[in-house]
């Protein structure tokens, strides 16, 4: 019988050990190939979301809050529109609408998008009211007004990355809240006057009562604003020869606001005294029971306009 040489033998082991290492440090290269390619991935997508998500949804939610602004002070313009057209026609059947987006965009995969709340407090529900206090005289006798009202709309915006933000309407007002302080942005219709240092003050105020169902919204979509006008008084009171002291007293979630806000506005009256018993006003505001009183003292007229409105809020 015939048989293989034993060199060709050993040479066919040598070989099949040769290729089978070959095969193993191929696999081995192969892999660590992929685990190095894994890693860059990871590498890029670790960076993309730990510092261009972030700065992305900042972007995002700041935008948010410059729309809401925006929205708020189309909802303030809108009312303000209607109380002029009220006066200037006599119509108080009329009606407008506006958005107000609740919440702000995300990535998607990467972040969902951030939710808002917007929460509808007429006065009489909620902690914002506006009560207004003071004697005139008609016809020789002396009369007391003692009028409540007020009411909020209110956007609260958890924000996850930037800041968290409350925007409110209130008492023809809008104010921004943050955890570091707040302030008043849209003004409110009042207005006083001296002519002189002995003068007295000529006031004029308007007063938006909003009325209706309490209720909120949640979520990330629009809502819509129906304003319908209700009722529109405006008056002239005065006290004959005498001035008249005018109390406004505000309870409010942004007293703070309001308090800044009077006390700038106050001391840029002209002609205004302040100090000692010829003073024309009292500020002072109460943390315990959020309220804030203005007491004017020597009102010679006060112009007077309540505007009585109803909103309702649904999704758009």
């Amino acid at each position: 019988m015939q048989t293989r040489p034993d060199s060709t033998k050993s040479g066919n082991r040598r070989n099949g050990r040769f290729l089978k290492r070959k095969r193993d440090e191929e696999g081995v290269a192969s892999t660590v190939g992929t685990i190095m390619a894994l890693l860059v991935f990871l590498t890029f997508l670790t960076l993309f979301t730990n510092t261009y998500v972030p700065i992305w949804m900042i972007d995002n939610e700041r935008a948010h809050m410059n729309q809401a602004m925006d929205q708020f002070g189309g909802v303030k313009g809108k009312v303000d529109d209607l109380v002029v057209m009220a006066e200037v026609t006599g119509r108080t059947d009329l009606n407008m609408y506006g958005p107000v987006t609740l919440g702000a965009n995300g990535i998607p995969v990467f972040a969902s998008p951030t939710a808002g709340e917007l929460i509808y407090s007429p006065y009489g529900v909620g902690n914002s009211t506006a009560r207004l206090n003071f004697t005139y005289s008609l016809n020789g006798r002396s009369l007391a007004l003692n009028d409540l009202s007020g009411g909020m709309l209110q956007l609260y915006a958890p924000n996850r990355y930037y800041v968290q933000q409350w925007v409110a309407y209130e008492n023809g007002a809008i104010i921004v809240k943050q955890l570091d302080g707040q302030i008043i942005r849209g003004l409110p219709s009042l207005d006083i006057v001296k002519t002189s240092a002995n003068s007295p003050l000529n006031v004029s105020w308007t007063q938006i009562a909003l009325i209706g169902t309490n209720s909120t919204l949640a979520g990330t979509s629009t809502a819509g604003i129906n304003i319908d006008m209700i009722y529109l008084d405006s008056q002239v009171y005065n006290n004959g020869n005498k001035e008249m002291p005018v109390t406004i007293t505000f309870k409010t979630l942004y007293r703070q606001a309001w308090f800044n806000y009077l006390t700038t506005y106050l001391g840029g009256v002209n002609n205004m005294n302040t100090t000692g018993p010829t003073r024309d006003y009292d500020l002072t505001q109460n943390a315990n029971a959020n309220t804030v009183t203005l007491i004017l003292y020597h009102v010679g007229n006060f112009n007077y306009n309540k505007a009585i409105m109803q909103m309702t809020i649904n999704l758009a």
